[in-house]
């Protein structure tokens, strides 16, 4: 009867129905069994029900995978044309590189690690089992390693296979290039996990502004750095230009960083020197290990009381600093329906509130400033008309893909937030239309503010003509305005109410359409302009050899026929999705 009473399962055993403990090479063997399932199922439901985001993934993957391994291998044969590449200057690059990417494992790992073990309720559940708490540590740490080491191998393997053609390597090092990325993922992995058990431990309410502050500290020492190297002195690609440069690059370079083993390893082996390729990577392993043991040593002892501390100290936050937007934003727009107000304004907070959306709005917008601002730095005012255009065509294009980014990752996914608790927006004296046009207003405010600001920037520092300035203002305009109406449209009519996760439910079959989407309407839009403005500015520009493709009559003519057009299409792109996504949230029941 004792034998009946104690049966074993995975490791487990268990008395009278209960666990009487667990020996850990059972528990790791079910969590890897659950990974394998959920993967199997992910797969499967990949390929079945979402054929369209599996499609769009391959093929911007492929598309970005290929546009990286062109700049890469261009980049390498540019430098070889001018600079003798030198196993230095390239330890160098090397070593800036995957310090970079050591800073941004650093803080996905660490942000992921921290989602999965603190706020989600898969976490809730595994502390109730029998797995101790650094078996649950492992097993999210896996996790997180394989979402955030994906981009690491996109961007480190067109990289890899672009200098091993410039360089003749043999198939071997590409090999050892997986061993060494493995290794390497592991470290600043590890590194996060810790900070993250840390913070919730010892600043369980100051989470997100622990990231925020991380996350700005980091822009700003960026930008400090390229600023001063933006001001080596010499010309580009000069002897002592190049001196300079290296000497403000010697950071990158120090013995203790891994991203120095990395680049000394790899740079060894292309050179057939297995013996350091293999020393380094021995020397990463090591620290990989140790690192990884450090990790889960803390995750055993501060898991459980961090988890404790965070779930406490979530209901007692004190937000009221927010309310003073409450009185200035009233008095600036008076013109908007009171109730419509203060949605916008619960948008508004709700954005703030969200150190994951102005961070990344922040980064995005800003780098992009910061680019603008040294525009007359790299010459290009100074270019002929048809590069001054072609230049500002191009800025514009990449401002309004960032904010088809924007409008995608975080407007198309607010009205499925509101699921859960839609019935409070349910019981406000107001039809739902309003709460959309609400979110369309919100959309299309901080769309505007952003946009507007750096084409303008970004024309004035290129010197571009005033009426060319006020063509680009209108375009943006409507790009703002017909990009916020696909995204809150199309989030309307293809809501996900089971999902919290905005990035979940941006990522799905609904926020993949609205991406495809907001493209084809940013091809349109800027394309009708484009195509006039090159043909006319070309023709200016070899004037002289007798080429004159559009003259300034038919460049007028063309130019108000693209205005038209993109009038046309902004008002579809405004009017279809919203009315496409009123309609769907009027029959909606929650």
């Amino acid at each position: 009867m004792n034998n009946l009473a104690k049966p074993s399962f995975d490791g487990v055993a268990y008395k009278r129905g209960k666990p009487e403990g667990a020996s850990p090479a059972g528990v790791a063997r079910a969590f890897g069994r659950l990974r394998n399932r959920l993967l199997v199922n992910s797969l499967r439901s990949l390929i079945v029900g979402s054929r369209l985001r599996l499609s769009m993934i391959l093929v911007c993957s492929l598309i970005f995978w290929t546009g990286l391994f062109g700049l890469f291998y261009g980049g390498f044969e540019f430098l070889s044309a001018y600079i003798a590449l030198t196993d230095t200057v390239l330890e160098y690059l090397f070593g800036v590189f995957f310090l970079s990417l050591l800073v941004m494992l650093f803080f996905s790992t660490g942000i992921i690690v921290h989602t999965g073990l603190f706020q989600s309720r898969e976490a809730a559940f595994l502390l109730s089992g029998p797995a101790s708490p650094d078996r649950i540590f492992a097993h999210k740490f896996v996790e997180a390693i394989a979402f955030s080491s994906w981009g690491f191998l996109l961007l480190g393997s067109p990289l890899m296979v672009a200098y091993g053609l410039t360089a003749g390597v043999s198939g071997w090092f590409y090999v050892i290039f997986l061993a060494y990325l493995l290794a390497f993922v592991v470290i600043p992995g590890s590194l996060g996990a810790v900070a993250s058990v840390l913070v919730a431990n010892f600043l369980p309410r100051r989470q997100k502004s622990v990231l925020a502050v991380l996350s700005v500290g980091s822009i700003v020492a960026a930008v400090i750095w390229i600023a001063r190297a933006w001001k080596t002195p010499g010309e580009p690609f000069s002897e002592d230009w190049l001196d300079g440069m290296l000497g403000k690059l010697a950071f990158s370079q120090h013995a203790l960083l891994p991203s120095r083993w990395m680049s000394a390893g790899l740079v060894a082996s292309a050179r057939g020197e297995w013996s350091s390729g293999l020393f380094y990577l021995f020397v990463l392993v090591a620290h990989a290990g140790l690192a990884y043991l450090i990790a889960a040593v803390i995750a055993r002892d501060l898991y459980r009381p961090g988890y404790g501390r965070v779930q406490g100290g979530r209901s007692s936050r004190r937000r009221g600093r927010l309310s003073r937007l409450d009185a200035p934003f009233h008095r600036l727009f008076p013109f908007i329906p009171p109730p419509i107000r203060i949605l916008i304004l619960k948008d508004i907070r709700t954005f703030l509130r969200d150190p994951a959306q102005w961070s990344q709005f922040l980064i995005f917008f800003g780098l992009l400033g910061f680019y603008f601002v040294n525009i007359r730095k790299l010459g290009y005012d100074v270019q002929s008309p048809y590069w001054r255009n072609l230049l500002s065509l191009l800025n514009l294009s990449v401002t309004a893909l960032i904010l088809s980014t924007f409008t995608s990752r975080f407007i198309f996914p607010m009205l499925s937030l509101e699921g859960r608790n839609f019935w409070v927006l349910g019981l406000l004296p107001l039809e739902r239309a309003s709460i959309l046009w609400g979110k369309f207003a919100f959309s299309v405010g901080i769309s505007l503010v952003a946009s507007e600001g750096l084409v303008i920037l970004s024309d004035l520092q290129l010197r571009i003509e005033p009426a060319m300035v006020a063509l680009h203002m209108g375009v943006v305009a409507i790009l703002c305005l017909g990009l916020s109406g696909i995204s809150v449209g199309l989030g309307a009519r293809l809501p996900n109410l089971k999902e919290d996760d905005p990035s979940k439910i941006a990522a799905g079959f609904g926020g993949t359409l609205n991406l495809l989407v907001s493209l084809l309407f940013i091809l349109t839009i800027i394309g009708s302009l484009a195509v006039p403005c090159h043909l006319y500015f070309a023709g200016r520009e070899h004037d002289g050899a007798g080429v004159n493709m559009l003259s300034l009559g038919q460049f007028r003519a063309w130019m108000g026929l693209a205005v038209a057009t993109s009038l046309v299409v902004g008002v579809m792109g405004i009017v279809i999705p919203l009315r496409i996504g009123i309609n769907a949230f009027r029959k909606m029941e929650f």
